[in-house]
């Protein structure tokens, strides 16, 4: 469920006081009155009743808006008017019950729930992330439940072995268990009441009981929130992007491989590519349908003596060719750290003279859905019988930098493939693609047999069963003869054109229309390339 946020606490909170209050028809608009007027009053503004009276009047009477209504709206304008926050007049006023920490933990797997307590801080944990002001453990007699406090919430740090009243706090639950979670509707204030905090759940003096764990493969992590131990190799370690991250990379056995992030607050100190290591208590997480493996405080990693092989996992599809993406052909890298650049500039290190680099960005299409595939220099070289070299001398010659791109597109689109390789949250970055053999035409048929099935559906609303049966058979006689046909024209190039070496200022020319152009493909690569770094490091799998 989605935190509210303070207009949406305060508005909660005003809506169950006015429609909690009980009025008789006979004093109803008197009891609202003062009712308006004292808050107010509490808050330092001096409003006269007959004017709160006067507004009441021309909204039930005049706009025959609902009491209720009219009174809220009377008491959101004054509020305005005169800058009162309405966390301060609603806060803890009709939306949270008061519980114990034993209450609060039962809570664990519920929708959030708004919540009052009374707690003592036993302890202050260093911040794991930039949005978090504070995060701990707070306890009464009851047991201990953890707190996190955000930045916004305007609420000074907590104190260790101090006794709080904590309002209008949430109750949220995370890997089976729940927290409280502060924002700008929690109120915090310091309490003079003795507590004794006792050992309670999972945690006992701040500290978390160890979780016996069944032993997994990676092939086996396929459940979100799963607790898992496992024996793997580090295939590859990351490149760190954020100063809570300890180490972060790709790990794999003989089942496969996955992603795996170790954040600071887990204090493993030591983690190195190609070795063995023990992953005890770690946290299997999903994210756009991937599974990785998280290693927290509760978790802890032990170098073993072993050796396990990682084995890549690969991803296979048989689909038609329908799109060349932006970025691809012939385009230039950055010789510092082989991002594509665009006008001559790269993002990380500015102008310099970029190293070219033939890729194509194909969208595969099996039938069900559609796969946007990442294809290298060589296996680009390959399919097109055309080398980097030459690549560069055809477009400098004709002095059209995307002549290698329509290149491309008139070989692929409309033809089928069998692609493989890793699969990462949006690319498969290819290991190897072939035009569809015979082993491969079996799919290929079925797949334009059912498109052309809905085509003629589609297009027909009105005919029998029988004679949609009658036409669908014809149809799919054409399909299938043709599909085989096409299939089987595995076609060279028809002859091909030696060109002159072309001279240096041929070539000068070529370079400033190529900088002129990749600003197209370059604002393309801003939505696409955003993953480049990530393509980069998966693709040592």
């Amino acid at each position: 469920m989605t935190d509210m946020n303070e207009t949406g606490l305060a508005d909660s909170a005003e809506s169950i006081q006015f429609n909690e209050t009980k009025i008789n028809a006979s004093n109803d608009l008197t009891d609202r009155v003062m009712t308006i007027q004292k808050m107010l009053t509490e808050n330092g503004a001096d409003v006269p009743a007959a004017e709160i009276e006067e507004k009441l009047k021309n909204l039930t009477e005049i706009f025959k808006v609902p009491a209720a209504e009219a009174q809220r709206s009377v008491t959101n304008a004054y509020l305005k008017k005169f800058n009162i926050a309405k966390p301060k007049v609603f806060a803890g006023k009709g939306t949270a019950v008061t519980k114990k920490v034993a209450d609060i933990s039962a809570m664990a797997g519920l929708p959030d729930t708004w919540v009052n307590l009374t707690g003592k801080v036993i302890q202050v944990w260093e911040n794991s992330h930039e949005s978090i002001a504070q995060a701990g453990l707070v306890g009464d007699e009851t047991g201990i439940v953890k707190f996190t406090i955000w930045n916004g919430s305007e609420i000074e740090p907590l104190e260790l072995n101090k006794t709080y009243d904590f309002k209008n706090v949430i109750v949220k639950s995370w890997n089976g268990k729940a927290g409280i979670s502060l924002n700008k509707a929690a109120v915090v204030t310091g309490s003079e009441e003795e507590i004794t905090v006792v050992k309670s759940g999972d945690y006992a003096a701040g500290e978390m009981k160890e979780r016996v764990n069944e032993m997994r493969t990676v092939s086996e992590l396929s459940q979100n929130g799963l607790w898992t131990d496992l024996k793997a190799n580090v295939v590859q370690i990351f490149e760190k992007t954020h100063e809570s991250i300890a180490f972060a990379g790709i790990l794999g056995d003989e089942t496969g491989t996955m992603r795996f992030t170790v954040w600071k607050t887990s204090e493993v100190e030591q983690l190195e590519a190609e070795k063995s290591y023990l992953f005890k208590n770690v946290l299997v997480k999903e994210w756009n349908g991937s599974f990785f493996i998280e290693v927290n405080r509760a978790g802890k990693i032990e170098e073993i003596d072993e050796e396990i092989i990682a084995k890549p996992s690969v991803f296979e599809v048989c689909g038609c060719a329908v799109d060349i993406q932006a970025g691809s052909g012939l385009i230039r890298r950055c010789p510092e750290c082989s991002k594509v650049m665009a006008k001559g500039m790269c993002s990380e290190h500015g102008r310099l003279k970029g190293k070219y680099d033939l890729r194509i960005k194909a969208v595969f299409d099996d039938g069900t859905q559609a796969h946007e595939t990442i294809i290298n220099c060589e296996l680009t070289e390959k399919l097109l019988g055309m080398s980097l070299e030459d690549a560069v001398l055809t477009a400098t010659e004709t002095l059209d930098p995307e002549c290698i791109n329509d290149i491309i597109k008139n070989e692929f689109i409309g033809k089928y493939y069998t692609v493989s390789g890793a699969k990462t949250d949006r690319y498969i970055i290819a290991e190897n693609v072939e035009r569809a053999e015979s082993a491969d035409l079996s799919k290929a048929v079925w797949l334009k047999s059912l498109i052309a099935e809905e085509l003629s559906q589609s297009s027909q609303p009105g005919r029998s069963e029988e004679e949609e049966s009658n036409a669908d058979s014809t149809e799919m006689e054409k399909i299938e003869n043709f599909s085989a046909e096409e299939l089987n024209d595995i076609s060279e190039l028809a002859e091909t054109q030696e060109f002159e070496t072309p001279s240096n200022s041929d070539f000068e020319k070529f370079e400033k229309m190529l900088n002129s152009m990749d600003s197209d493909a370059g604002n393309a690569d801003d939505t696409t390339d955003e993953s480049e770094d990530e393509i980069e490091e998966i693709k040592v799998i």
